[in-house]
């Protein structure tokens, strides 16, 4: 008789606390942040928000530490890093659909990813920020180029379900490679061919480069003479470098810029082939004839670990490239509603 109870006291229980863990879990679905309500499938929960130094670490820690040296002759880091960064751009996580250009046909292992956000009633007009998220063999590139990246993924987080005028791209390109077929090309040319045949209306583009290395010592006297002709010698400043013909949309981007970062900026404006010398992938957005310019701490003349295996992420002053890319953040609104 015991037993029949118990067993008719299982069958009535059984099915009440499946209904109530149902009802739970239902609620938990709809009124958590997870859940918000997306416009136009992108999450309004990251609207705005500044990415703490803790989260530029975790950024550049996954690239440098978890997947490691991604030069483009490794076919699977690389497949690895720009799959990595979809998903970070994804809805499940910043909140974008990404677009993923493949450049070697049906290997796929090289590949563009390109995240938009639409402007509203000057949507024709775009903002570019972009990057590349390839590094030098056996270097971790934790500043060259997982900075940029990091700095990237802030700021498409930053946008994130925001409404603008103009319409902003993100894009994270891979290094020069060469497939065992013959294909051969990179991500950022790939990206400056595109520009001719879309006949857009590039208002500017913004090139990350390397943006965690700063050091209040005396910088070495290398590089480009237009580098050494100041009296700012100190490896403790942000560079933001163009072409005599975007001089218009550095001078705009510059004055932003300033008034927000803490420390010190400076403004280089270079000739082609010095632009070539210092970012062969800048020098090809800039070759196309749309206003460029690339923000930059100057790494290849100043970081000792520059394309080295002792670029680790211990190397990154994490609370200047907070900064830098706050900073960055700022500027680009204000150019999205002028």
């Amino acid at each position: 008789m015991k037993q029949f109870n118990v067993i008719k006291f299982a069958l009535v229980a059984l099915p009440l606390g499946m209904f109530f863990f149902g009802l739970i879990a239902l609620s938990y679905t709809f009124f958590s942040p997870a859940s918000q309500v997306r416009d136009e499938n992108r999450s309004s929960l990251n609207s705005k928000t500044i990415s703490t130094e803790k989260d530029l670490k975790v950024w550049v820690t996954r690239q440098a530490n978890d997947i490691g040296p991604r030069p483009t002759t490794d076919e699977e880091k690389t497949r690895i890093t720009a799959k990595w960064i979809e998903s970070e751009l994804s809805e499940e996580n910043i909140g974008y659909r990404p677009k993923v250009t493949f450049l070697d046909g049906k290997n796929g292992n090289y590949r563009n990813i390109e995240a938009e956000l639409p402007g509203t009633d000057k949507a024709d007009e775009i903002i570019i920020v972009g990057t590349c998220y390839s590094s030098a063999e056996n270097c971790p590139g934790a500043n060259s180029n997982g900075t940029g990246v990091a700095a990237l993924l802030a700021s498409a987080r930053y946008f994130v379900g925001t409404e603008n005028s103009r319409t902003i791209r993100f894009v994270a390109c891979v290094g020069k490679f060469q497939t065992s077929e013959g294909i051969q090309g990179s991500g950022i040319t790939f990206l400056a061919d595109s520009f001719k045949k879309t006949n857009e209306q590039i208002i500017g583009l913004i090139y990350l480069d390397s943006l965690g290395y700063y050091t209040d010592q005396l910088e070495e006297p290398r590089g480009p003479n237009r580098l050494k002709e100041s009296n700012l010698t100190k490896g403790d400043y942000i560079a933001i470098g163009s072409e005599l013909s975007s001089k218009k949309f550095i001078e705009s981007f510059y004055s932003q810029f300033s008034k927000v970062y803490r420390m010190p900026v400076r403004k280089i404006i270079l000739s082609r082939d010095s632009l070539a010398h210092s970012s062969e992938h800048f020098a090809s957005l800039s070759g196309q004839s749309y206003p460029a310019l690339q923000l930059s701490d100057n790494s290849i003349y100043r970081y000792p670990h520059y394309q080295k295996d002792t670029d680790t992420p211990d190397k990154i002053d994490y609370e200047r490239l907070s900064g830098a890319v706050k900073s960055l953040v700022i500027s680009i609104d204000s150019m999205l509603s002028p």
